[in-house]
């Protein structure tokens, strides 16, 4: 059964007879287009086939947004402000930096450092959800995406910042390894010990920071103004390196025949080691993890315990008698503990960035949570600037203009931080001072 219409059959059956009958005279051109008459004609009768795929005109073309509608967006930054919130990694068993109970919520000074980068990018300090997060598993949470910042007591080593993927912000917290002396008597009794929270160390070649003992009540989110304060006075237990020689010599003599109890790694190398060096006799007792440790140091069996400064004080502050206990002016290593993100965003990492500078500049301009407002109609172009009343340096970040503001209204400069965190379990600044006060802490020029 022929498909062709009937009369395009007619008119083939013609041009075919007439080509029979001529075809000693019809010469070869005319033959070649008849032929291709009717090709043409027989064509037009078939189905129209469908469009190439590769063909794209620009009137049907689907538009860009229905193309890229399902499409995540690419950055951190994007993606923080696409989700309406922070996803924080967090020890939350560390007291004064990161801790949760069911009274106060969350606390700390890592805590609030994430609290004031959700204040920068959304504009609302409590736009975090945080994270708790083994020390094993903290540099996997960052590569994979789990979490959009690490505020988990890191220290900043070479070898961690030439990981793949994985940057640093600037140190947020100078610490570093001490030694706790008991002062007063010795324990009569079994008494209950602080449990650690994990077994590893924030030490220089050690992937883990330092376990910490579960802290007690958190102290009251209150700010202080800018002054002197209580975090600025010196005592023994400063997380300030000793000046000079002679003055780590003293409080290295103050161990003398002392039975000293560590975790075993690289706290008891440094702490062997040290002693080694100064020629100066200890009894080192060596414990597989820090619960053991701790146990054995309430118990009495050692006479101190060696450990990160900031942790050691954080227990020391849940003992019965925390005056009882000493935390030496002496430093076995260095403990630069940093925000850690991703290595291959380089916009997030300037905004995790600029937001700690910004509360240490805040800092030293004496502006904080309690007289922001009153720098608004400011004179001063430095402080104008860096309030975003004058330059909009947000925009450069991807910010609003008064990203700095939203910083100090909920969660204040450096100062503020620390007195609400660390200065209720007796840790004087210290390294932790402004660099004009003889400190450490130094920001970047807002300019």
């Amino acid at each position: 059964m022929s498909l062709m219409p009937k009369h395009l059959s007619n008119i083939a059956s013609l041009l075919k007879l007439k080509a029979q009958s001529h075809s000693k005279k019809t010469p070869l051109r005319q033959w070649c287009f008849f032929a291709s008459l009717t090709i043409a004609l027989l064509s037009g009768c078939q189905e129209k086939p469908a469009p190439s795929p590769t063909a794209s005109p620009t009137a049907t073309a689907i538009p860009t947004a229905a193309v890229t509608k399902g499409k995540e967006p690419e950055g951190i930054l994007e993606r923080v402000k696409a989700r309406g919130k922070l996803i924080c990694g967090v020890n939350g068993k560390l007291s004064g930096f990161s801790y949760v109970d069911d009274k106060v919520g969350w606390s700390g000074l890592d805590v609030d450092y994430c609290r004031a980068i959700a204040a920068a990018v959304l504009g609302d300090a409590k736009a975090v959800e945080f994270k708790p997060l083994l020390a094993k598993d903290r540099f996997t949470a960052i590569q994979n995406g789990d979490v959009d910042i690490l505020m988990r007591n890191t220290s900043r080593t070479l070898t961690r910042d030439v990981t793949l993927n994985i940057s640093f912000a600037p140190t947020t917290f100078f610490d570093g390894q001490g030694v706790m002396l008991r002062v007063g008597a010795k324990p009569t009794s079994i008494s209950p010990s602080p449990s650690a929270s994990s077994p590893s160390s924030p030490s220089l070649s050690s992937p883990s920071p330092s376990p910490t003992s579960s802290p007690s009540a958190s102290p009251s989110p209150t700010s202080s103004p800018d002054k002197d304060s209580k975090s600025d006075k010196q005592t023994p237990g400063t997380i300030e390196a000793p000046k000079s020689n002679e003055e780590s010599a003293i409080a290295l003599k103050e161990l003398t025949d002392k039975k000293i109890c560590v975790e075993t790694g690289i706290n008891a190398t440094n702490l062997e080691s040290t002693f080694k060096e100064a020629n100066i006799a200890i009894e080192s007792i060596i414990l597989p993890d820090l619960d053991g440790v701790l146990n054995a140091y309430a118990k009495g069996d050692c006479d101190a315990i060696s450990s990160e400064k900031s942790q050691l004080a954080a227990w020391r502050s849940k003992l019965p008698r925390p005056a009882d206990h000493k935390i030496l002016d002496l430093s076995l290593s260095r403990e630069p503990l940093s925000p850690a993100l991703v290595g291959n965003d380089d916009r997030w990492r300037d905004v995790v960035t600029w937001v700690v500078y910004a509360t240490f500049y805040a800092e030293e301009l004496g502006i904080n949570m309690d007289n922001y407002q009153i720098f608004k109609d400011t004179k001063n172009p430095e402080v104008a600037r860096f309030l975003g009343t004058s330059d909009s340096l947000g925009i450069e970040l991807g910010l609003a203009p008064d990203w700095t503001t939203q910083i100090l209204k909920q969660v204040g400069n450096y100062n503020d931080i620390y007195n609400r965190n660390l200065a209720p379990l007796d840790i004087p600044r210290g390294l932790n001072r402004t660099w004009k006060k003889g400190g450490l802490l130094y920001s970047m020029p807002f300019r």
